[in-house]
């Protein structure tokens, strides 16, 4: 029995380049970051002449980036719709890939609104507009910023969960995603700690392991999914039956 990428056969994976475009989509975000070098919430404790200075001065950068980001962070969601329709054959694994795709997407919505009110304060900082205010944007973004590993963290530790108890990945894929995902949960449970001297510290370290480990696991995983639906296309190509030549009759 033969198949393409997308026919699923006895609970097989099925490939797809949707996972790799996603994922490549997503860590396209670092083009802003490198080009544009957009401000990031300052938080608590900032020195606010400075923080006022940084937002007048990069009105333009903060504006390009969020409307690129609003772009490309859709990537985290598409990527985890590839996933889960590379294992639409396994009915168990679907409620988790269910509750991953709602998760990144949230996680995705809350980013783009962490931008946006960063583009606002800039903005608003060329504008002449009051430290207060300025301080009531940046303070939004920094805390809204922080809750991004919340949903993040759930919806890979969903997905990881999902392909671990599929068996059709590499387990050390698998692995690695459930450290990530539960590294950024960790993140984000422990914002509470900010205020204390080894709180940012520690923060920091947990959500960090937390995206190097997801980057790794959406790339790992885009990179199996497309390769697997090369191989079902030229499966599929040797097993199609030969066509009659040009200008001569089949008999």
């Amino acid at each position: 029995m033969t198949t393409d990428t997308t026919t699923p056969v006895g609970g097989a994976l099925v490939g797809n380049r949707l996972a790799l475009a996603g994922a490549v989509l997503y860590l396209s975000e670092w083009v802003a970051i490198f080009v544009a070098s957009p401000p990031e919430p300052f938080g608590p404790g900032t020195d606010t002449s400075g923080m006022v200075a940084a937002y007048a001065e990069h009105t333009g950068a903060a504006a390009v980036s969020a409307g690129w980001f609003a772009v490309v962070l859709v990537g985290r969601v598409i990527f985890i719709a590839g996933l889960k329709a590379s294992l639409r054959a396994r009915p168990r694994e679907q409620p988790l890939l269910d509750l991953a795709l709602g998760a990144m997407a949230i996680s995705v919505a809350i980013e783009i609104i962490v931008y946006a009110i960063i583009a606002a304060a800039a903005g608003l900082g060329a504008d002449g507009a009051s430290t207060e205010t300025l301080s009531m944007l940046d303070g939004s973004a920094y805390w809204l910023g922080l809750m991004i590993f919340g949903p993040v963290g759930v919806a890979v530790l969903a997905g990881a969960s999902a392909m671990l108890r599929s068996r059709l990945f590499a387990r050390w894929i698998c692995w690695v995603g459930l450290a990530a995902g539960a590294a950024a949960i960790l993140g984000s449970v422990l914002v509470g700690a900010i205020g204390e001297s080894w709180g940012p510290a520690l923060v920091d370290t947990t959500t960090t392991v937390g995206a190097l480990g997801m980057w790794t696991w959406m790339i790992a995983t885009g990179v199996v999914l497309w390769r697997r639906s090369r191989v079902a296309r030229i499966n599929d190509a040797s097993a199609a039956p030969p066509q009659p030549a040009p200008g001569r009759a089949a008999g």
